[in-house]
């Protein structure tokens, strides 16, 4: 089996490797949140860029994006260029591990700060059209009263960039959808991925990263293949040799896009590639 991925010349703001190296810079990570929440936001540090966090060792880990706090905030940035099946429960995980993270670290109830799940899709999240959906949590006896536990999921649909009123979340959101960039900050931006993609150091990442990833599905591959193969063996045992050996086959092409989809899918890999590499449904990937 080959592997292709997206020639680093071709590149862009929206693709994850990209995404987080660019937003190591400060000025353009402070400038793309006050964008997004039309918020000021202070001195921000860096926990951690593409952050791991799993808490226990039986839970389920997370890798984020960009994980960036200022003193009373912390921000959690995903770039989602397909939609994953339950999405809106992915949000209350991530924020939910977030909070633990925090509290991990010494933090009481009252100490939490206050949590942003930011996702940006470059497909409508939710089929309504908007740039922009924020949720919070709202009384529904009493819509103007809020809980308050200062924890806010939003979600923006970037092609939805010409229904956006204010001019600098519109261009930024018009740069992600088209990559044209239509103001001053968006034009930094994209100066700064340019000159990545002409950096040596950047190529050798990337190059790299790629190579690990091959290594990843290959890996599973083979282990599918191996363990598929020895049911089919099994089987054939039973129902003569012949069969069996054709059912090995069978089931160790199965089970090998399985593994595959498993391991990719614990690196939090976009759906729409786990659909492509495996050739599964969705709805077997759901199921692992």
């Amino acid at each position: 089996m080959e592997y292709t991925h997206k020639p680093v010349d071709e590149l862009s703001f929206t693709d994850d490797f990209m995404f987080g190296t660019v937003m190591k810079n400060k000025a353009i990570c402070k400038g793309v949140i006050e964008r997004l929440l039309h918020i000021k936001v202070g001195k921000i540090e860096y926990p951690s860029l593409q952050k791991t966090i799993a808490p226990f060792y039986e839970s389920k880990g997370i890798r984020l994006d960009v994980y960036v706090s200022d003193p009373e905030r912390v921000f959690d940035i995903e770039i989602q260029t397909s939609i994953p099946p339950s999405l809106p429960k992915r949000t209350r995980y991530y924020q939910s591990l977030m909070d633990v993270d925090n509290l991990l670290r010494g933090q009481s109830y009252a100490e939490l700060k206050e949590s942003y799940v930011i996702f940006i899709c470059t497909q409508d999240p939710f089929g309504k059209g908007l740039p922009v959906y924020e949720f919070r949590n709202v009384c529904t006896a009493d819509g103007t009263l809020f809980l308050d536990d200062k924890s806010y999921k939003v979600f923006y649909n970037v092609g939805a960039y010409g229904k956006e009123d204010e001019p600098e979340l519109s261009a930024l959101l018009k740069y992600l959808c088209e990559r044209r960039a239509t103001s001053g900050f968006t034009q930094h931006i994209d100066a700064l991925v340019e000159k990545a993609k002409r950096n040596e150091k950047f190529r050798s990442w990337y190059m790299s990263l790629n190579i690990w990833k091959d290594d990843l599905l290959r890996e599973g591959s083979q282990l599918g293949e191996k363990i598929g193969f020895e049911r089919g063996i099994r089987k054939g045992r039973r129902d003569g040799l012949l069969q069996g050996r054709r059912d090995g086959i069978a089931a160790g092409s199965y089970q090998k896009a399985r593994e595959t989809a498993k391991l990719m899918a614990e690196r939090k890999y976009p759906l729409s590639e786990i659909l492509l590499m495996t050739g599964l449904s969705e709805a077997e990937i759901e199921k692992l």
